[in-house]
């Protein structure tokens, strides 16, 4: 996975149980990768309208070339997992984990 654009690339993947997921920061500037739910999406902004972090994994992204600008973690349960970066409404996404 990676962010450009103020947006996760891909939005949304499909992996099996035990795949361990590795997002790259792609940009200039820091993000967050903030497990949880997000709604109330606007369709013509992109901007999401509420955000709840359920605490699964919270981790700042340092700007791309930096050190940390890399987070892994390992999804060992199937489930669909929503995540977003705090400080950017536009970065909502979803990892869905197939047993």
């Amino acid at each position: 996975m990676i962010t450009i654009g103020l947006k996760f690339m891909p939005e949304t993947i499909t992996v099996p149980v035990g795949t361990t997921v590795t997002w790259r920061n792609g940009e200039t500037i820091g993000h967050t990768i903030t497990s949880g739910a997000w709604g109330d999406v606007n369709e013509s902004t992109g901007l999401r309208g509420s955000q709840t972090a359920d605490g699964l994994f919270d981790h700042a992204l340092a700007p791309k070339g930096q050190e940390g600008d890399t987070f892994t973690f390992t999804f060992d349960e199937a489930g669909e997992y929503p995540y977003f970066c705090q400080p950017h409404l536009t970065m909502n996404a979803m990892v869905i984990v197939e047993g």
